[in-house]
């Protein structure tokens, strides 16, 4: 019995680290993304004066 809950305990804490791991995947993509969009925005704008 205390092997199947210590099993279990494990397989929470794994779900956590991933799903945590999977959030800040995320983050990061979007903070990647939005840097591209910026750097595009500041092209266009240098571009418009011109």
């Amino acid at each position: 019995m205390e092997l199947l809950f210590a099993f279990l305990l494990l397989a929470g804490l794994f779900a956590i680290y991933d799903v945590i791991r999977r959030m800040n995947q995320n983050i990061v993509t979007q903070v990647d993304q939005n840097q591209q969009i910026i750097e595009l925005l500041n092209e266009w704008k240098r571009k418009q004066r011109r």
